[in-house]
This record gives C-alpha cells, sequence and structure tokens, in this order.
C-alpha cells in the first residue's frame, strides 16, 4: 500500500498536467455546463439546496477550473474554490474572468482546508470524494467548516451499467494517458467506485439532517439533448445526483 503523500503526489501530477485541464476545461467547462439548456438545469438544482434568497458564503471543494463554481458565482454567492492544482486553478479563473464572474481560487489539500470553523453557509464538492484517500474524514472536517445549520452539497455520478457506455464514460485526456503507477493509486482509493447511496451512508455517519436527493430529471434530459447536438464533446454517461445535508 502506498502512503498517502505518495498517493497524492501521483495524482498531483496528473491533474496539473496541461493536457489534463484543457480536457476537463473542453469537457465541462464548454461542454456540458456551457450548453444552455444543461447550465440552466445544473443552476436550478442547485437554487434547491440553497434555503432563502439572500446571497450565501460558499466553499468549492476539489474545484478543478471552477466548474461548479461559476455556477454559484452565477447565482450571486460570495465562492471560494479550492483545489490542489494550480494548473486547474489558474484555468478556474481563466473561465472566471471570461465569464466577468467573481470566484476566490485558493491552492490547497481538501483533505486539510486552511479555513476556520463555522464559517460558510454552503460547502459543496463535484466528483472529487473517489479521488481522495480518506474521503469519510474529509467530509468530517468539511461540516466543521459550516456554520450550524449550513448545507453539505454532494455532486456525483453513478456508475453505467450498459458495458459500452462504461468504455466511454473513462477516457483519457488527449495527449495523457496514465501510467502504471496512476492506474495502481486509484486501486487504492476506498471511494473509487461508490454510489449515491454510499456517499447518503457517509453524511449520515458524520451527523447530517434533512438529508435529500434533489430530483435530477431536468439536468438528464438537458444532458441527452446536449449528446445529441455534440457528441464530440463527451457527455458523462453515468447517472448525475447531488445529496444535500444539514449540520446541526
Amino acid at each position: 500500500m502506498m502512503r498517502d503523500e505518495e498517493l497524492k503526489q501521483i495524482f498531483h501530477s496528473g491533474w496539473t498536467n496541461p493536457n489534463v485541464v484543457s480536457h476537463r476545461v473542453e469537457r465541462f467547462i464548454k461542454g456540458e455546463f456551457g450548453f444552455a439548456a444543461s447550465r440552466s438545469a445544473w443552476l436550478d438544482v442547485l437554487r434547491q439546496t440553497v434555503p432563502g434568497e439572500s446571497p450565501c458564503k460558499i466553499l468549492d471543494m476539489g474545484t478543478g477550473p471552477g466548474t461548479i463554481a461559476l455556477l454559484w458565482a452565477e447565482l450571486g454567492h460570495a465562492i471560494t474554490g479550492v483545489d490542489f492544482s494550480a494548473t486547474m486553478i489558474s484555468a478556474g479563473r481563466e473561465a472566471a474572468k471570461e465569464r466577468g464572474l467573481t470566484v476566490d481560487f485558493v491552492e490547497a489539500d481538501v483533505e486539510a482546508p486552511p479555513f476556520p470553523e463555522n464559517t460558510f453557509d454552503v460547502i459543496s464538492s463535484r466528483a472529487v470524494l473517489f479521488t481522495l484517500p480518506h474521503p469519510g474524514y474529509a467530509v468530517a472536517q468539511w461540516i466543521r467548516l459550516l456554520k450550524p445549520g449550513g448545507t453539505l452539497v454532494l455532486i456525483g455520478e453513478n456508475n453505467p451499467t450498459d458495458p459500452e457506455k462504461l468504455k466511454r464514460q473513462h477516457r483519457p485526456a488527449p495527449g495523457w494517458e496514465p501510467d502504471e503507477a496512476y492506474r495502481n493509486a486509484l486501486e487504492q482509493l476506498p471511494f473509487r467506485s461508490h454510489t449515491d447511496g454510499m456517499v447518503r451512508v457517509v453524511m449520515e455517519a458524520a451527523g447530517l439532517r434533512n438529508i435529500r436527493n434533489l430530483p435530477m430529471k431536468s439536468v438528464l434530459a438537458a444532458r441527452e439533448e446536449h449528446e445529441k447536438q455534440n457528441p464530440n464533446y463527451g457527455v458523462l454517461q453515468g447517472t448525475p445526483y447531488v445529496l444535500a445535508g444539514q449540520r446541526r
């Protein structure tokens, strides 16, 4: 078994690779989340996780190029995006600038976030738990950063069961191929393959209440339409989920 430091160094080398970053921007910022119907659907889902109409102080963990952080900013919230890849953060800053949005990007390890407890109204994370050596510990850390009554929003994808869709799901970035060390590191991650049901159990164990699955019908419909119009963008083949729970 690799030590945590070794695992993170291997993943850091992958997620700072310019080809990987460009792929994320093309596939999500300019792809699914740049498609008007998809962006509108995702905005509506996120809007349902936030109580009231007042702007919230939000932290997006493992923000990458700001995929979800940009949506929070578009909704008018004060958003901070955290990622351990300086290359991803640079891409996120560029994307925010292009859209005239304000996002505070911070380079840091999401398993050791550098913020005081009881600081944020909402903490979100998309497709990050499967990359962490200690996802349960990370969730517990994030909850401590929430104000009492604050909301944790976890976003991910349930893997497809159709073999053809599964093959299409895992396509490396053009110009980058994970080496043996990277593939071995992935196999050591406890949440490498998880479901929304497993995420709910982790949220329950961490003491969150009022946990709910957000309806994703509009997101799925927009995703299907986007793939028909733009097959080369590579829309994900799994089923997206959004879970929201409140800190006591």
